[in-house]
């Protein structure tokens, strides 16, 4: 049995989602049952983007036909610190201290960069991730390693974005053809009640299908996709597409002849906001794709909309602002939740709602609170139909966090899915 039974990390309170500028803090659990000669123990805090996937070609060489792998990829790093929490920082001279056995705690406190850290996502050929990989640095030995992911949040305002609330309106026809013989036409037309939406909150659509064509319309289906571009810098600048479906909604069809009404709701699940902002590798879009099928040989009639998914829902719909679940405190202060001050978002200035220096801390403190704030839980009175949000696990699920420089005796949980702002409506239902 080795001398190391315990090399963890965890975050306080548990929590592991954050925004830019707030702090990270926790603490760094050892567990010996011999003394360890060591350099010292390190937290590596790490924010980075990376692209990658493999493509097959075949070639030529002396007559002969064969297959070569090409591996495109790119990367990108938001930022990059290194804590010491025992013994020396990297690059230190000096002796090596020596660790006594028993079982060691070790805080920490990390403080994200105020700006240029995009949206948390893990995808099938990149990722935008960050961690804490821990490592205790031995001498002439091979060191220990453990490794925590974690979420950040770039908060997307959609009360920011000018077209968040125009109507989405679209219609299109199609004439079926049998041999030399046309029917009438197939008339589809869709409306849905803005461009803007949080995870959540329900896509709600409606408008009309008439059918004068001589065969049936099945069903009418609503589907939410996530588009994703991959770029790849490496060895040659090349992009990859990638399309998922995120979510589908089901109504009746009608016969020949026939006509009928589309009123479908569909919800958006927790997913990050779309085009992931300070990230210059990864594009992410999301698309409504309404479509009628019909019987037979013949291709469905179909309507797309783009839709811009945010983290904070428009004022126009909930007048009173969401209250996050709150961050932890700032190392030196009172561990007591909540502050005597623990200010409030929006400020008491409604000018202020949303940010005007989109670089703030998020929420903003107010005058006299500690640093970051601790907003309230719930939302304000009077705003009963707005539910509070949470933080809930990608749709997509777990994500193998492994990196080419772990290995198979890196401790800790290898296996993480971001978490996104979610509005539960199932709680509280509005529509």
């Amino acid at each position: 049995m080795g001398k190391l039974q315990e090399f963890s990390i965890q975050f306080t309170n548990n929590t592991d989602v954050f925004m830019p500028g707030q702090w990270i803090t926790g603490q760094v659990t050892v567990d010996l049952n011999d003394e360890m000669k060591m350099r010292g123990i390190r937290l590596n805090f790490q924010g980075k983007g990376h692209v990658w996937w493999t493509e097959d070609h075949q070639v030529q060489h002396e007559g002969e036909s064969h297959t070569e792998q090409t591996t495109f990829r790119a990367d990108e790093t938001y930022f990059d610190q290194e804590v010491t929490v025992f013994g020396k920082a990297s690059g230190q001279s000096g002796d090596n201290p020596t660790l006594d056995a028993g079982h060691h705690i070790y805080p920490f406190q990390c403080q994200l960069p105020m700006q240029g850290l995009p949206t948390s996502f893990e995808g099938a050929h990149g990722y935008i991730r960050y961690s804490i990989k821990g490592t205790i640095d031995k001498p002439w030995k091979f060191d220990h390693t453990t490794k925590r992911a974690f979420t950040v949040l770039d908060m997307v305002d959609l009360n920011q974005e000018p077209n968040a609330m125009a109507p989405l309106m679209g219609q299109q026809s199609k004439t079926l053809c049998c041999l030399c013989c046309a029917s009438g036409p197939i008339e589809l037309q869709v409306q849905a009640d803005r461009s803007a939406y949080c995870p959540g909150e329900p896509i709600i659509i409606r408008g009309s299908l008439e059918n004068n064509s001589s065969s049936k319309i099945t069903k009418v289906t609503a589907k939410l996709k996530q588009d994703v571009v991959y770029h790849a810098h490496h060895p040659i600048h090349k992009t990859r597409h990638d399309s998922k479906t995120l979510g589908e909604v089901e109504g009746e069809g009608c016969d020949e002849g026939g006509s009928v009404q589309l009123n479908l709701n569909l919800p958006l699940p927790a997913i990050p906001p779309s085009n992931l902002r300070s990230c210059n590798i990864i594009d992410l879009t999301y698309i409504l794709n309404v479509s009628a099928h019909i019987k037979g040989a013949h291709s469905s009639l179909d309507l797309k909309f783009p839709i811009l998914v945010g983290s904070i829902p428009l004022r126009s719909i909930y007048p009173t602002a969401p209250a996050f679940p709150p961050p932890p405190l700032a190392p030196g202060f009172d561990p007591a939740y909540p502050p005597s001050n623990p200010g409030t978002y929006p400020p008491p200035n409604p000018s202020a709602y949303p940010p005007a220096n989109p670089g703030a801390p998020y929420p903003p403190p107010g005058p006299d609170a500690a640093y970051p704030p601790a907003p309230p839980i719930m939302p304000a009175d009077g705003t009963p139909n707005l539910p509070p949000p949470s933080y809930m696990q990608s749709v997509f699920g777990a994500s193998s966090i492994k990196d080419d420089d772990d290995n198979e005796h890196t401790r800790g949980t290898m296996d993480y899915a971001p978490k996104y702002t979610y509005y539960d409506w199932s709680q509280h239902p509005k529509f």
